[in-house]
Order: structure tokens, then sequence, then C-alpha cells
């Protein structure tokens, strides 16, 4: 957002109300936010002082938890995020349901 003029940043920030707004009244969104800088990264080799930053090992913004009946339906929604028009792009995932303990 930091290379962007302020109606550029203006007109995304529109075109995220528009896509949460229809996912809310379709009912597809469950929950989901942005996430903040920083962070720690933990590995086999221990545990460093930063969240991933670099788009090689690929940065996570935030999450989106939606209901779709596959993951085909989930993917079509996500194409719609203003994030791919953004140069970004999305990871669709089912979640797995929790074992029994």
């Amino acid at each position: 957002m930091a290379n962007k003029t302020e109606a550029e940043n203006k007109a995304e920030m529109q075109a995220w109300g528009v896509y949460m707004g229809s996912l809310m009244q379709s009912g597809t969104l469950v929950g989901g936010l942005p996430l903040v800088g920083g962070g720690k990264t933990v590995s086999a080799n221990g545990i460093t002082g930063d969240a991933v930053t670099s788009a090689k090992e690929g940065i996570v913004g935030g999450y989106l938890i939606l209901k779709a009946d596959s993951l085909e339906k989930a993917a079509a929604l996500a194409k719609d995020c203003p994030h791919i028009a953004n140069e970004g792009n999305i990871e669709v995932r089912e979640i797995a349901p929790m074992p029994a303990m």
C-alpha cells in the first residue's frame, strides 16, 4: 500500500468492501482476519524472531474461512478476491476434521 496513491488505496479498500460484503450477504463467509506483521518462524532448526517475509517462502497476510460445497467452488469464490488483481495469489484448502481423541 505504501507505493500506491491515496486514490489507489481507497479504490482497493472499496473493492475489498464489495467482495467481503458479497461473501457476508451470501452466508459464505464464516470468519477470517488479517494478520499483523512480525511473529516467529518455528522449524526443526529452532525458532527465529521473524515471520516469513519473502514471497518465495510464501507470505501469509490473512485468512478467510468460507462455506463451499467443494474445493472448486471455494476456488471460484477466491478468484473474485481483489488480492488477485493486486498481483497476489490465494491458497485454497479444505479444513480437515479433527479425529476423536
